[in-house]
């Protein structure tokens, strides 16, 4: 006897146990995540990142690395303009950006004025460069030699022991 299309079609087509299950919700983007060069991450999609992070944000374990000076010639830093461009990309700026409420703004604020990098203390930058063993920590850079390079620079500035 044969089996007609129809039903073949039809089985093949129904929802399998191993099939997901679609809630509506946008998938999100995962804590080391980034988007492709050229891209930022927008204020809805960090506002649910956050949420959907449940931290709430804590008060500064870590002082900011320098302080801020409004004549600071690095505002004009095309190397620091292409790492706020690498980071704006990246899910790590939605959890480092106060407006939002990102948690962990209190390491470091993308909107920190009028040099953001001064926000970070040696320590968050040395795991934003990958010189600690803190695991999803690092800037998934699209060059990282480049980006070493920077953080580097800015540590020998400081005159930092890390």
């Amino acid at each position: 006897m044969k089996t007609p299309l129809f039903a073949l079609l039809l089985c093949a087509c129904a929802p399998g146990a191993s099939d997901p299950v679609d809630s509506g919700a946008p998938i999100l983007p995962g804590h080391n995540d980034c988007l492709p060069e050229g891209q930022v991450m927008d204020d809805a999609t960090c506002t649910a990142v956050v949420e959907e992070d449940g931290r709430m944000p804590t008060t500064p374990s870590r002082a900011p690395g320098t302080t801020n000076q409004a004549d600071d010639p690095r505002m004009d830093d095309p190397e620091l303009a292409w790492l706020l461009t690498e980071v704006r990309r990246c899910t790590c700026v939605c959890c480092h950006t106060n407006h939002i409420g990102g948690p962990g703004s209190h390491r470091w604020d993308i909107e920190f004025e009028p040099v953001w990098i001064d926000s970070m203390s040696d320590w968050s930058i040395s795991v934003f460069g990958g010189y600690t063993d803190e695991p999803n920590q690092t800037l998934p850079s699209t060059d990282p030699v480049r980006l070493r390079t920077l953080l580097q620079r800015e540590l020998q500035a400081r005159e930092s022991p890390f």
